[in-house]
């Protein structure tokens, strides 16, 4: 009997290790398989690549038509609006000025007899007080039926690379690192790069596009693409940084100009290259107009030249991918920049709310550079690319508390109020002429930062707080010269509004000091604003 089971287990156990064998070799199989199956396609993108680069190559080797410059376009002057102090227009009955006293020749008045002290127990109640006026409901001031209304189109997503790209393992590479506004970022290139426009013509750029196109440099090409992701670069800093990297390998030289144009177009944006004088040019589309850069006009669409100004002509190749993309300037994430935090600032109302606030500095240096562009030709658009933009989480975690303390517990109208006293009495106003020498709209850290805004600044800086803090839907209401802003309340509340897709947003203006929800400035006409439309929370 001993025997039988025995030999049952060896039976069973032979059984299971055949059958776990045998699931091992399938598993192995099927990786195998998996990963040839993954090979064949990459091969099949690598073939596909290459074959869209000769192409384009051999599109550079045609005549480059010349084209003459459109003139960098500069922002429209306005009469900005000074702040306005609000006055009540019930104000409350102030006491009698105190009698002025009399020269010290005058004999002094014989004192006054003591007051008898009063039993409280029989002490008459005292007279009521009088009762305030009404103050009458502000008339609600509707805007046309049909309003100027400007909407923002929503951001895209970072353009995809014409191809997927996986480097050879065999390939030697250095990598180039920068600091980029704190961050380390680094683009690896071969180690044997010899890269050199050997003729300033169509062809020894062609012959140089070839051979960016080896396989070799597909390390450069994901590296970069890796840079932009772990950064979380938007359009405009992928570009500049690629800028850096390729001048701190090639010197600012027209090698430079042309790998940073491969490296953009194969990541899929709309680039094309030109030749003035002596020197390479990368012009880039973008879907905003932008504003102290020149520019080309190809197929109806504007190109920015956007390493330099200094030329009135050029010779452009209009060589192109199929689904390359323009690039965008409005900022859906912010870059991951290293922290450098500056000073913190403490900010106190007129109510008594305190909030100290400390920045990242490397931010505001980006924001710098940053274009100044509007949208769909409205130069109003703008402010709302920067009003859309996030404040960034460490300050999201350091200021926002704060203020949600102060509004725990309120109404929504008694917290956007806090809000908004907030924005108009902590902060010094200053014109942009007297500052900056000419306009400049703030992204909401900037105001925070720096120690004057104005109107602009304040109404982009309240419309991110109360859409953060609250989750209230926020417009920018554009009055000629001045910007305020109107609030979606979840409940109608009394005072000015607009309206605007059946909803209305009752008027808050962080320029007219002291005022309340609902209290549209002096001089401003509802019935005329613009309304600008903010992406909600």
């Amino acid at each position: 009997m001993k025997k039988i089971i025995i030999i049952i287990l060896v039976l069973v156990s032979s059984t299971a290790f055949a059958q776990v064998d045998d699931f091992s070799k399938f598993k192995e199989r099927q990786s195998a398989e998996f990963n040839k199956f993954k090979e064949d396609q990459q091969a099949q993108y690598d073939a596909y690549r290459k074959k869209l680069n000769d192409e384009y190559a051999e599109f550079m080797r045609k005549a480059w038509a010349e084209f003459h410059a459109n003139k960098a376009e500069q922002p429209p002057k306005q009469a900005p609006q000074p702040p306005v102090v609000y006055e009540d227009p019930n104000p409350a009955p102030q006491p009698s000025p105190a009698p002025t006293p009399k020269p010290d020749s005058e004999p002094a008045p014989a004192p006054k007899p003591t007051e008898p002290v009063v039993n409280p127990k029989t002490k008459p109640a005292p007279a009521p007080a009088p009762k305030p006026l009404p103050v009458p409901d502000t008339e609600p001031v509707r805007i046309p039926v049909n309003p100027i209304v400007v909407v923002v189109p929503k951001p895209e997503p970072a353009p995809e690379p014409i191809a997927p790209v996986k480097p050879k393992d065999e390939v030697q590479s250095k990598r180039v690192s920068v600091n980029y506004y704190g961050t380390l970022l680094s683009v690896a290139f071969p180690q044997d790069d010899n890269l050199k426009i050997k003729t300033f013509n169509e062809n020894g750029f062609a012959d140089c596009w070839k051979q960016l196109s080896d396989s070799k440099y597909d390390i450069m090409l994901k590296t970069a693409l890796d840079g932009r992701k772990s950064a979380r670069l938007c359009d405009w800093a992928y570009m500049d940084w690629l800028r850096a990297v390729t001048e701190k390998h090639y010197g600012k030289t027209n090698e430079a100009v042309l790998v940073q144009a491969f490296l953009m177009s194969q990541s899929g944006y709309r680039i094309r290259l030109g030749m003035g004088g002596n020197r390479l040019y990368m012009l880039v589309a973008s879907n905003y107009d932008i504003y102290h850069i020149n520019f080309y006009r190809l197929d109806g669409e504007k190109f920015y030249v956007i390493n330099g100004n200094d030329v009135d002509k050029m010779h452009i190749c209009e060589s192109k991918f199929g689904k390359e993309k323009s690039l965008a300037l409005q900022i859906q994430n912010l870059p991951k920049f290293g922290e450098d935090p500056s000073p913190a600032r403490k900010l106190t109302s007129k109510k008594g709310v305190t909030a100290s606030v400390s920045v990242n500095k490397n931010l505001i240096d980006f924001f710098n550079i940053y274009p100044k562009a509007y949208f769909g030709g409205d130069f109003t658009t703008h402010w709302a690319a920067y009003a859309n933009t996030p404040l960034e989480m460490s300050m999201q975690k350091s200021l926002y508390p704060q203020l949600r303390k102060t509004i725990e517990g309120m109404s929504e109208r008694q917290a956007v109020a806090i809000i908004l006293n907030w924005v108009q009495t902590a902060f010094v106003y200053e014109y942009d002429d007297k500052v900056w020498g000419g306009d400049r709209a703030f992204f909401p850290q900037e105001t925070l930062y720096y120690p004057y805004c104005d109107c602009e600044d304040r109404s982009i800086l309240f419309s991110r707080l109360v859409r953060d803090l609250l989750g209230l839907k926020v417009v920018l209401l554009y009055y000629p010269g001045h910007l305020a802003t109107a609030v979606a309340f979840s409940h109608e509340e009394k005072g000015d509004f607009v309206e605007y897709k059946n909803t209305r947003y009752t008027v808050c203006d962080p320029t007219y000091i002291g005022a309340d929800v609902g209290e549209t400035m002096p001089s401003m006409n509802n019935k005329e604003a613009r309304v600008i439309v903010l992406d909600a929370k």
